[in-house]
């Protein structure tokens, strides 16, 4: 989910040389992944089989939201610097549109096929639920489901989306977005209904819950998933770090692990901003959304 500490957990496992980090390829036009931005809540009759094509062709292009090429990773050659689309452009003038395929000369594709591909999706309940699903002979798949203090979510979203749009149109996009779930998933969305003409703040959080709702039950008997804590992963990351990269099947080194310190400077303050502005008229906003179950385990209802 957005605002949920997803760049920064990509940011963390983009420090391992043989992963490729992909950055919302869904969302690009023309891009690989860009079908499945029409299914991410709702299956559609999506399965494994039908995508693994369109994994393979995004496992093999970088994008404009991907962060530039760090130059340790492992299927990239050793001379190169950190590569951003800008610089990529330069050296290959030919390279177009929001996604593109990597050039050969710029990277080893044999062991860039060979890398964990890691593909960061926000909003997704029914991909999550895709690969984690039966996958018979195929390609195994494992999903890492990051998961923030709503309250903090909500901060975050607020300051770093809200204040940036028109609140209006967000909270009419909100609706519509709910309308769908309704409309789609009936029983899961069900809680939905509950809260009468939503403002556009509860609208976020009732869609919070849906799509965490939604991860974590398809999750919960399925090995290949993994939940991660945001607010732990600030407070202790390298031990964090470690049960996903334990998860993974990547070793976590001491040269990784002087890197995440050194990344993880000031995360501590960011995920425990939001317990300033806990007054009564949030805890009687996360009670209306969350429900009980959900205010409880983050400690968000009134004593």
């Amino acid at each position: 989910m957005g605002r949920s500490g997803t760049n920064f957990l990509l940011d963390l496992l983009d420090t391992c040389p043989s992963t490729h980090c992909r950055n919302e390829p869904d969302e690009l036009p023309d891009g690989a992944l860009e079908a499945w931005s029409e299914w991410k809540i709702h299956r559609g009759g999506q399965s494994a089989d039908a995508l693994w094509g369109d994994l393979h062709t995004a496992s093999a292009r970088g994008g404009e939201r991907d962060r530039p090429i760090p130059s340790h990773k492992s299927w990239a050659p050793v001379p190169l610097k950190a590569l951003s689309k800008t610089k990529l452009r330069k050296l290959m003038p030919g390279l177009g549109g929001a996604e593109f395929s990597l050039p050969s000369a710029l990277v080893r594709p044999e062991a860039l096929a060979n890398a964990l591909q890691v593909f960061k999706i926000n909003a997704a309940p029914s991909v999550a639920e895709v690969f984690l699903g039966d996958l018979g002979d195929g390609p195994q798949a494992k999903v890492i489901h990051i998961v923030r203090n709503p309250a903090g979510f909500l901060r975050s979203w607020r300051r770093r989306w809200l204040n940036e749009h028109d609140e209006e149109e967000v909270r009419v996009a909100n609706l519509a977005r709910l309308d769908e779930v309704l409309q789609r998933d009936p029983e899961g969305g069900a809680f939905i209904s509950e809260v009468t003409a939503p403002d556009v703040h509860e609208a976020e959080l009732l869609f919070w819950r849906y799509c965490t709702q939604r991860i974590r039950a398809a999750g919960a008997v399925n090995a290949a998933y993994l939940e991660v804590s945001y607010d732990e992963l600030a407070h202790a990351p390298l031990a964090s770090l470690g049960v996903v990269f334990e998860h993974l099947g990547l070793p976590l080194s001491e040269e990784i692990a002087a890197q995440v310190n050194a990344m993880t400077g000031g995360s501590v303050g960011i995920a425990d901003a939001f317990q300033r502005e806990l007054d009564e008229d949030s805890r009687s906003l996360f009670e209306r959304t969350l429900g009980p179950a959900l205010c409880e385990e983050f400690s968000l209802g009134r004593d």
